[in-house]
């Protein structure tokens, strides 16, 4: 698509075919515009609540990696097995679409994980419980909650990569908490997420 400025003298007649022309080009331009986005990764996550832990040294075996790096995850987060409760919360100060985040568990493909989203105007989002693939195999996408991606240790364990929509697009995200909320499960969370969100008129409130 190109722009090519038409220059009219004051009391020039357009012609139907240079306006329909020019209406048109706005129109792809405005489509173009408002499909334009922008991605995120944020790496070395820390949370203020849970634990981090090595993914290789001095953890159980139910959350040992045999590599100390994948990927771009460099610490994992859990409460350990038997246990429920937040594993982590991450700060995003920002907009989002689509969050993608790395989890597992070491006794899944099971409905284990609970996020909330917590927005800069004070309200929340917290979403249904989430299905969490195993770690140790593995599986098929499925249809619960499909991963995109995954990458696995020598030892043959796995990460993978889930998306979770923000269903408030238009309010800027504060933090982000991960629950695990199945005993049995050990859902871990990875040190690593990726956003990305489409772009958005910038708007000033009057007072």
């Amino acid at each position: 698509m190109g722009f090519e400025p038409i220059n009219k003298k004051p009391g020039d007649l357009i012609k139907s075919d240079e306006w329909n022309k020019m209406i048109d080009e706005l129109v792809e331009l405005r489509k173009y515009i408002d499909n334009m986005t922008r991605s995120v990764t944020l790496t070395s996550l820390a949370s203020p609540a849970g634990t981090s832990y090595s993914l290789s040294k001095e953890v159980p075996d139910d959350f040992n990696y045999d590599r100390d790096v994948m990927g771009l995850i460099t610490r994992q987060y859990y409460v350990g097995a038997k246990e429920t409760g937040e594993i982590c919360t991450f700060g995003i100060n920002d907009f989002a679409d689509i969050i993608y985040y790395w989890s597992g568990a070491a006794r899944g493909d099971s409905d284990a994980l609970k996020i909330t989203l917590e927005y800069v105007d004070g309200t929340t989002f917290v979403s249904d419980k989430l299905f969490i693939h195993e770690w140790s195999k593995l599986r098929p996408k499925g249809s619960k909650n499909p991963y995109v991606e995954y990458l696995q240790s020598p030892n043959q364990r796995l990460w993978y990569r889930y998306a979770i929509e923000n269903p408030n697009s238009d309010k800027e995200i504060r933090y982000i908490t991960f629950e695990d909320t199945s005993p049995e499960s050990a859902v871990r969370i990875g040190n690593v997420l990726h956003y990305v969100t489409r772009i958005k008129q910038l708007s000033i409130k009057k007072k």
